[in-house]
C-alpha cells in the first residue's frame, strides 16, 4: 500500500468517538499507518467538524485534528471536473467522491469505514484501510 492515506470522515470519527463501533479498528488503523503521510480534504473536515460545532466543541477538536499532523487538501476547480466524472460513473456521494478522487490524484490509499466507497477505490487500484 502507498504511504499515503486520505482519510474518510468515518475514520477521523471512529478514531475520536470511543463509542463507535469501529473505534479499536481506528485505534489499530493509526497507529499502523503512524509513518504515513495522512491527508483529508477541507470538505472531509468540515464533515468531520459538524458534530463538535453542534456541540460547541469545536476548537477542542480543531486542536486534536491538528495534534494528529493531517495535511488538509483543497478542493480547486481544476477538480470538478473530475470529481464530477467520479461522482456519476460510481454513484459515491460528492464526499465519498473528493475522498476517492485525492486518492487517485496522490496515488495514495483511502482509510474508511464505508464499504460502497471502500469497495470503489479497491476496483480503482487503491489500497483500502477498512474494518
Amino acid at each position: 500500500m502507498a504511504q499515503l492515506v486520505v482519510l474518510d470522515a468515518s475514520a477521523l470519527i471512529a478514531l475520536v468517538s470511543s463509542k463507535d463501533p469501529h473505534h479499536n479498528w481506528a485505534l489499530d488503523m493509526f497507529r499502523d499507518t503512524a509513518s504515513f503521510e495522512l491527508q483529508m480534504s477541507a470538505l472531509t473536515q468540515a464533515e468531520v467538524l459538524v458534530h463538535p460545532a453542534r456541540a460547541g466543541k469545536l476548537e477542542k477538536f480543531l486542536t486534536l485534528v491538528r495534534q494528529l499532523g493531517l495535511e488538509i487538501t483543497p478542493i480547486e476547480e481544476v477538480d470538478a471536473s473530475r470529481l464530477a466524472s467520479i461522482r456519476s460513473n460510481t454513484n459515491l456521494k460528492m464526499p465519498d467522491a473528493v475522498v476517492l478522487h485525492q486518492a487517485l490524484k496522490v496515488n495514495g490509499s483511502i482509510a474508511t469505514t464505508d464499504n460502497k466507497l471502500a469497495r470503489v477505490a479497491k476496483a480503482k487500484g487503491l489500497g483500502v484501510f477498512k474494518p
